[in-house]
């Protein structure tokens, strides 16, 4: 079952921004929502849309580290809201935002206590830009560096099969297990073959929540939510599963992954992201906030066919395709292509190839646990841990030294 790490919540906060608005209904409403929204480091905590309820819904709520405050309904109650809210919770950044270029008005509002004033329009880049500014005047000090400027940046890495059943889900499964192995990684593995996936299976996990019970509550999302929405396994990763109706796989939209995903990003090290073979809109979003994009082959002619004519896709996107890179699964099975005639035929060398144990790799899957813990010191568990190497540059960054997955599995050998 899905287990809660209340731990887990406190330290995920951390890198985000808790944000309070206070945002009348009018025709520019969703269009300021959702703009925030956009911001990967910012948390929509709460919305109201009265002034006289601002502090009644911030009460209810963790303290934000910033309110925003619309004050074009009406100038004299925003005010008064803002400048109650100065005196009872000083610590919290306030920022007004405006349609009318008003010198009084932004006058008004800066001496009631607000600290920045935005006027509409804007675009998300000035919006930010005015989130940093507020952290400098040592507002927002809750959230360190409001998650901005994090020492390293998450790294996303997408599974892509050049068909049904070339291994995607074994491989994102055993590498994001190997990852997590290291107690310095926040691992999530999200299956997005939103139909037939089969993460939840090969970790032997039953999800009490998934990817469409986020959707169906997108606008109101909370810390909490979100993590109780991700299925905690025994070697440390998470599973945001695909959803359970086979049906709900189209209420996910683009807008929906681009948001889940950025909100993963901003409190775990690494996103496995495991696709679906049928390139849907979901999963072409994906690739697009992909860091890396292993295409999966096998030495057979239709797993080699159709790698061609997705490499001439992705190649064609400029920003893709640098990012694409083959891994060539269960090396040593017999056949009659062999690895440097398919390299030939795809022009390119293989990134990763990973050798073929039926066995090992079957029992692993049958029980639900991943090689890092049912065959630690295998000959494919150290592949992986190698695949885990080059994945983070580790070896070419210190070829001389042990990574911690070598230790890991020395050590327990």
């Amino acid at each position: 079952m899905a287990e809660f790490d209340q731990n887990n919540i406190e330290k995920s906060d951390e890198n985000l921004l808790r944000l309070v608005i206070m945002n009348p209904p009018d025709k520019g409403h969703e269009a300021l929502r959702s703009m925030f929204t956009q911001i990967p480091y910012v948390w929509l905590q709460a919305e109201c849309t009265k002034y006289e309820f601002l502090q009644e819904v911030i009460a209810n709520q963790t303290t934000p580290h910033v309110v925003v405050v619309a004050i074009d309904a009406d100038l004299e109650k925003a005010c008064k809201a803002i400048e109650r809210l100065a005196q009872e919770l000083p610590d919290v950044a306030i920022l007004a935002i405006s349609k009318r270029d008003d010198g009084q008005a932004i006058l008004k509002a800066l001496r009631a206590g607000a600290k920045e004033f935005l006027t509409m329009p804007f675009g998300v880049d000035t919006l930010s830009e005015a989130l940093r500014k507020l952290e400098k005047t040592g507002k927002a000090q809750h959230s360190p560096n409001l998650g901005v400027n994090k020492k390293e940046k998450t790294l996303v890495i997408s599974f892509l099969g050049s068909r049904g059943g070339v291994g995607c889900t074994s491989l994102s499964v055993n590498l994001a297990a190997t990852l997590a192995a290291d107690p310095h990684n926040k691992v999530v593995l999200v299956d997005l073959d939103l139909a037939l996936g089969d993460a939840d299976i090969a970790l032997d996990l039953i999800a009490d929540y998934t990817l469409s019970d986020l959707v169906e509550n997108i606008d109101k999302l909370d810390m909490t939510f979100l993590n109780r929405s991700l299925s905690k396994h025994s070697t440390g990763l998470a599973l945001l599963p695909h959803p359970l109706d086979v049906s709900d796989a189209t209420m996910i939209t683009e807008d929906h992954l681009k948001r889940i995903i950025s909100l993963l990003a901003a409190c775990h090290t690494h996103l496995v992201l495991d696709l679906s073979k049928s390139l849907r809109p979901t999963d072409i979003c994906a690739l697009g906030m992909s860091d890396f994009i292993f295409l999966v082959v096998q030495l057979e002619i239709t797993s080699i066919r159709n790698t061609i004519r997705l490499l001439s896709t992705l190649d064609a996107d400029g920003k893709l395709g640098p990012r694409v890179k083959l891994v060539l699964n269960r090396v040593g099975m017999v056949t009659d292509i062999t690895r440097e005639k398919a390299a030939e035929l795809l022009g390119r060398p293989f990134f990763w190839e990973v050798p073929n144990d039926h066995k090992i790799m079957m029992e692993s899957r049958n029980s639900g646990t991943p090689m890092v813990k049912s065959a630690p010191v295998s000959k494919i568990q150290h592949n992986f841990s190698d695949f885990a190497d080059a994945v983070c540059s580790k070896t070419k960054a210190n070829k001389g030294a042990k990574s911690f997955w070598h230790s890991f599995f020395t050590n327990k050998s």
